[in-house]
């Protein structure tokens, strides 16, 4: 879904104040749609805040899901807001010059209808098997925000001053890895730099060992296969897949989530 400048200036004050939101609770709505804010010191104006916020989500699905969001009764409840009134007509007319309007759907709930509407999420998979490490490091240098990874073992020290670099631009930095001689002769210290979590053997003769190999880029993007992040395995058979889809990303952040826990 897309929408001219001028169209998303006009939608800011009935996200702000037709129902009122304060700064943690603005962060709280878009968090939920892809961004992941904290608030704090020298946060901006709120009018500001969720005109940018609304810019960074125009021209993807996020924004339809967005704009559904904010005209879903279950969004007013126990409030006496008459939706229709107050939201559907008024942003109507602002919308429609976009070529959208707001219709009601057999559930008897407002949705965004119109040309330019962008499908369900396509997912673009590259699969690489030369030039591997080269390619983790072209994405590892996109990160913006954050970068997990989950590998059996990891050696490669190429890889490794990679994430530190991205730690000092601020991009947070998760690591989990087996607890084993492998990774300890390695020499990488890993705790110095990354919040790390070293995973020791399980099952009934504590001999499972974590045997993923992925890694999560800014929930968007994902690399996994059979590549280990070693030095040897640059001179392996293996290959990877980079997956960009903010929905597979979700599903192997929560797996990440899950084996830190361990």
């Amino acid at each position: 879904m897309k929408l001219d400048e001028v169209a998303l200036k006009q939608l800011v004050p009935f996200i702000n104040e037709v129902y009122y939101r304060t700064g943690p609770q603005l962060i709280e709505l878009f968090n939920r749609f892809g961004s992941r804010d904290i608030y704090g010191r020298g946060f901006p104006s709120r009018k500001d805040y969720t005109f940018d916020k609304l810019t960074q989500i125009n021209e993807s699905k996020q924004l339809e899901l967005f704009l559904n969001e904010i005209v879903h009764s279950r969004t007013y409840l126990g409030t006496d807001i008459d939706i229709h009134s107050v939201f559907i007509e008024p942003m109507n007319e602002i919308i429609k010059y976009c070529g959208y309007g707001y219709e009601k759907n057999e559930q008897d709930e407002f949705i965004i209808i119109g040309g330019g509407l962008i499908p369900d999420e396509a997912i673009d998979i590259q699969t690489s098997f030369e030039n591997i490490q080269r390619d983790i490091l072209q994405h590892l240098d996109q990160a913006q925000f954050t970068i997990w990874v989950s590998v059996t073992w990891f050696t490669d020290s190429v890889l490794f001053e990679k994430l530190k670099e991205k730690a000092l631009q601020g991009v947070n930095v998760q690591v989990i890895i087996n607890n084993d001689d492998i990774n300890t002769r390695a020499g990488l210290d890993f705790e110095s730099y990354f919040e790390t979590y070293r995973i020791d053997g399980f099952g009934v003769f504590q001999d499972n060992i974590l045997h993923e190999k992925f890694c999560v880029i800014d929930l968007k993007t994902i690399i996994n296969g059979s590549y280990n992040w070693t030095n040897r395995a640059m001179y392996n058979q293996e290959n990877i897949n980079i997956i960009h889809s903010h929905t597979t990303a979700e599903t192997y952040a929560k797996r990440f989530i899950e084996s830190k826990k361990r």
